[in-house]
């Protein structure tokens, strides 16, 4: 969706912005639910070592082992599982679309940044969530609105704050 809306993008003087709703349920290194693969948690934590490949790569064989019923012993996150593992790959190509943006010219510039919303009261969370939609959506739009000299670019955000992946 990002590579085929690039074009449509209006030149800015200040740049465009792509703003990626995740979550920090798919933080790489997450407290509660980390990558257990270390080498694989390097690799996509490497910004040499990223790409589509090693993105496609882990999607594919995390339903691999979800269809083989084999992927609660290979260190998956175990909390939320596929909703992490789609948010990890979100914020990882958040960050690999940021260093393939970050090269063109001025008035050409596009920034793209992720936030997690929190957990929001919504239909998803079955109305149990500690923020309103409103509260949720805040960071998103202050990412989408900054101001032209800022080139806050491939970070992760959540109430304001630059977090970690």
């Amino acid at each position: 969706m990002i590579d085929a809306m690039i074009p449509l993008m209006k030149r800015s003087a200040y740049g465009a912005r792509i703003v990626n709703v995740s979550s920090r349920l798919g933080r790489v290194n997450g407290r509660r639910n980390r990558i257990g693969d270390v080498s694989l948690r390097d690799r996509l934590l490497k910004d040499d070592c990223l790409s589509e490949q090693l993105i496609d790569e882990m999607i594919t064989k995390f339903l691999e082992q979800a269809k083989q019923g084999t992927w609660s012993l290979n260190e998956w996150p175990q909390m939320y599982t596929d909703y992490s593992i789609s948010k990890l790959a979100v914020n990882a190509y958040t960050r690999l679309m940021a260093r393939r943006l970050s090269d063109r010219p001025e008035g050409q510039k596009i920034y793209i940044n992720c936030f997690c919303p929190g957990w929001v009261k919504t239909a998803m969370t079955g109305w149990e969530g500690n923020v309103s939609a409103e509260e949720g959506a805040d960071t998103g739009i202050w990412l989408a609105l900054l101001p032209q000299e800022t080139d806050t670019n491939g970070k992760f955000f959540a109430e304001r704050c630059e977090i970690s992946f």
